[in-house]
């Protein structure tokens, strides 16, 4: 039997009804542009085969209630009340998606949800978009809503902007809803534009390793709104010269400007600057199934967010310093926002085990958390369909 049948059964028990929509969507690792999306520069985002499930079956009056499994909890408010609540972040992202399209004008009334899946939370790999956008495909469904794939990628991040409160780009949502398996998404956040670039990681007898660091962070109660604020300001120091985008810098036009930004400002658009460049660069390497090129600006950007941008810890560390070391591994770094959270590890696959026992040793000596550790494989975006 399924999963989704299991689940669709526990639903009939809970709500004494059939769900009507069945949709999900993925989590991501993104490969490299850390900082990048809200900066307007480059990114290179995956999808993985982790993803947030939702079924849903509506209402006709305007209560929403919510079952979610990671929290064995049922929680229920009215669209009449769209508050924050800071006792329940989870739910608070399913109020911001009602919120959001209420303030689009979208025709609603209540529903009742199931939530499910298996993206580790607070790790870095994106449940949250993961849950708004599959919520969002199933309320597009269940009231023909009529929105286009990129109108959902917008109002999810509208959540996290309007609603919850955090300065995020959109690279979570957008690759949450474009992702392709086996392909990584290279994306202009600027221009929108996009293309898929195929990943032969199986081909070459490689996988891509998350290392959960063990640490949580709470990113709209983190620095992570500070570096946005410490990035505006360096455009905002440089718009006298007529730079108004960090695309506009190169590394040496940036050095000639050092002593007019301070050197908190100029590390910091080192980092955005460079970073960019990496990209490129690391697109022209999945072309040529360069493999260690690609490893080489893995470590290439941990150090740039470790020094210059300041998002990493002790545990991420340790992720990359092991990672330099360790016969089989291609690149290290964190991936995510970074003050905690997860990193990628780009791996022989005959050398997963070895790789897992000796920086968990590594890590108990250190007294850091144990770390956890999925390989994941490359999948597909999100997705809906009917159910009744």
């Amino acid at each position: 039997m399924f999963v989704r049948d299991e689940e669709c059964m526990k639903f009939h028990r809970r709500f004494r009804r059939r769900p009507h929509v069945f949709s999900g969507a993925p989590g991501r690792i993104n490969l490299i542009g850390e900082h990048t999306d809200y900066n307007l520069g480059y990114v290179l985002p995956a999808a993985i085969d982790r993803r947030t499930n939702f079924l849903a079956a509506r209402r006709d009056d305007d209560t929403v209630r919510i079952w979610t499994n990671d929290f064995r909890q049922e929680k229920k408010f009215s669209l009449h009340d769209l508050e924050v609540k800071s006792d329940c972040r989870w739910l608070d992202y399913v109020k911001g998606i009602f919120w959001v399209l209420k303030k689009k004008g979208c025709g609603l009334h209540g529903m009742d949800g199931w939530i499910w899946g298996n993206i580790p939370m607070e790790a870095g790999l994106s449940s949250s978009a993961a849950l708004e956008v599959s919520i969002l495909f199933a309320l597009n469904r269940l009231y023909g809503l009529d929105l286009s794939k990129k109108e959902i990628v917008s109002l999810a991040q509208s959540v996290e902007n309007d609603f919850i409160g955090l300065e995020s780009g959109l690279m979570d949502q957008f690759i949450s809803v474009f992702g392709r398996a086996d392909h990584a998404l290279f994306l202009d956040c600027m221009t929108l534009k996009s293309r898929l670039l195929p990943m032969r990681l199986k081909q070459h007898d490689l996988c891509v390793l998350v290392y959960n660091s063990g640490v949580r962070r709470e990113l709209s109660g983190s620095e992570y709104n500070q570096r946005r604020k410490e990035s505006s300001a360096v455009i905002q120091n440089l718009s006298s010269t007529g730079i108004y985008s960090f695309r506009r810098l190169t590394p040496e036009g940036l050095d000639r400007r050092r002593a007019g930004l301070g050197d908190l400002l100029f590390r910091r658009a080192r980092h955005i600057v460079t970073e960019n460049m990496r990209v490129e660069k690391a697109v022209e390497a999945l072309r040529n199934d360069d493999f260690f090129q690609m490893g080489r600006l893995l470590f290439q950007s941990h150090r740039s967010l470790r020094d210059d941008y300041e998002v990493s810890c002790p545990e991420l560390d340790l992720l990359y310093a092991f990672g330099l070391e360790f016969d089989g591994c291609l690149g290290a770094r964190l991936t995510g926002a970074g003050f905690g959270g997860s990193g990628i590890v780009l791996l022989k696959r005959e050398r997963i085990e070895s790789f897992e026992r000796r920086i968990s040793r590594l890590a108990a000596k250190k007294g850091f958390p144990s770390p956890g550790f999925y390989k994941v494989e490359i999948g597909n975006g999100a997705a809906v369909e009917n159910m009744e």
